[in-house]
């Protein structure tokens, strides 16, 4: 009896095996793959039908691996988790390994690429030492990629749904860095730079209309200075933006560019420099530079914004972001292009704006290249980039999507410009010419350490010391 009872046990759990695995394979090819607790109670075939057509449709496996140059508590950071939830929803059989590194990834990344460590894509300013700049060993050619249909605009590819000014950046810099010319970023995050000011301060000193020329800057700054608010601020992370954005709207970036790395110093004596040395100490006299901005440390300057110490201050388009714990939803902001500067040489003025945009990269040696990319595409779809706008105070990649209400006013600058100007109008081109001598040398200007006539003859010299023998 007992034998009998064995075998009739072995035999129910034996028929029991092979019913299960046949529910199995009709479901799904992976447990991961199982239908959530309301489909299984329906058991419906239309149900069933849906999940498998799904998965065979994306036909994408394997592993991806992202590092982000966002912190896991940045809005950013957010956004970018939901989009990778999409995508995990439509590609079920990719396993996708999302990293936050923060601003840590510039000097991570190369030595983990290194190293050999799978690394699918990653983020970076594309100019960057961390993007083409210093990863063009890595970086893969994405032109072909880019044809494929975009996420939520019929009828567009990738690429015709991305802001066009942006990808004609990206484009030219695998020229400039001794790449095959072509596309080796997808933007995300665009920027500009502009002066943004506090509109509350600006009516109260009865200005209603920002400033176009120079003229119309000093003007403005008097009735500023006499309403109780400094004019101007910034702090040491952005005071390379206020010299370059000077000089590139008198002469251009090129010429800006040309004039910190000339190795014979001469540049520096051209009356653009004196007559530049000669408006920065004006500003100084006058008192119309915040009476903090000689020890302003980062982000000292944009809290005094904000709070009505100073009106205008010369940053980036993140700006509304960093500052709305203290600013608050309703703040009244305010944007325009650095005044038109005279005696120039008729090829700066407002044709050329400081912008850009974070980058994403794929690493050529990736093996799952095509998921990455899906991925990506997920990113830089129209839903995820207006909710990046909406949630990040980001703008948007991709054409034809509502602007923060914050940076309205820096759209139509952005959307018009013409020509693209690199940071600091071209002053960042300098290197540590820039950040160690340059930068020094007008901060003793701007606080009366150095008279406007000595401003270019140090240059000249320090140049000619710093670029022997290079």
């Amino acid at each position: 009896m007992k034998k009998r009872q064995k075998k009739l046990t072995g035999l129910l759990l034996a028929m029991s095996m092979v019913l299960t695995l046949l529910a199995g394979c009709g479901s799904s090819n992976t447990t991961n793959n199982a239908a959530p607790p309301e489909a299984t109670k329906e058991n419906t075939p239309t149900a069933t039908t849906e999940a498998t057509t799904e998965v065979k449709a994306s036909g994408l496996e394997g592993k991806v691996v992202f590092w982000s140059m966002w912190s896991s508590t940045e809005p950013q950071a957010k956004v970018i988790e939901s989009a990778v939830a999409e995508f995990k929803a439509a590609n079920p059989e990719v396993e996708v390994d999302l990293k936050f590194t923060g601003r840590d990834i510039l000097k991570l990344i190369k030595p983990a690429l290194d190293g050999g460590e799978q690394i699918d894509i990653w983020e970076a300013d594309p100019g960057s030492p961390a993007g083409i700049q210093g990863m063009k060993d890595y970086v893969m050619k994405l032109d072909d990629l880019l044809a494929e249909p975009s996420i939520g605009m019929e009828g567009k590819s990738v690429k015709d749904s991305m802001i066009p000014s942006l990808l004609s950046w990206i484009q030219s810099l695998s020229t400039k860095y001794g790449l095959e010319e072509g596309i080796y970023s997808i933007p995300q995050q665009p920027y500009a730079v502009l002066f943004f000011y506090n509109k509350e301060v600006y009516e109260k000193a009865g200005i209603t209309k920002a400033p176009a020329t120079w003229e119309e800057f000093l003007a403005d700054a008097e009735k500023i200075k006499a309403a109780g608010s400094a004019p101007l601020t910034f702090d040491d992370a952005y005071r390379d933006l206020f010299i370059g954005s000077y000089l590139a709207n008198a002469m251009g970036a090129d010429w800006v560019s040309q004039l910190v790395q000339d190795k014979t110093g001469e540049m520096w004596n051209d009356p653009i420099i004196l007559q530049f040395a000669k408006d920065m100490a004006n500003l100084n006299a006058k008192g119309f530079f915040s009476n903090k901005i000689a020890g302003s440390k980062y982000p000292a300057a944009q809290q005094d914004l904000v709070l009505g110490g100073s009106a205008a201050y010369l940053n980036g388009t993140w700006l509304p972001n960093e500052v709305l714990a203290t600013s608050g939803p309703d703040f009244k902001w305010g944007t325009f292009q650095f005044p038109d500067v005279p005696n120039g040489n008729g090829k700066g003025g407002k044709q050329g704006l400081i912008f850009g945009s974070q980058g994403m990269f794929i690493n050529k040696s990736s093996k799952n290249a095509e998921a990455a990319f899906e991925l990506i595409k997920h990113i830089v779809s129209k839903q995820i980039q207006e909710k990046m706008a909406k949630d990040a105070l980001a703008i948007p990649a991709t054409i034809d999507s509502e602007w923060p209400a914050m940076l309205a006013e820096a759209e139509a600058a952005f959307l018009n410009a013409k020509e693209n100007m690199p940071w600091g109008g071209g002053i960042g081109d300098g290197g540590d010419f820039t950040l160690a001598t340059i930068v020094p040398t007008f901060m003793e200007l701007i606080t009366g350490k150095l008279k406007p006539e000595e401003f270019g003859p140090k240059l000249s010299a320090e140049a000619k010391k710093f670029y022997a023998g290079k």
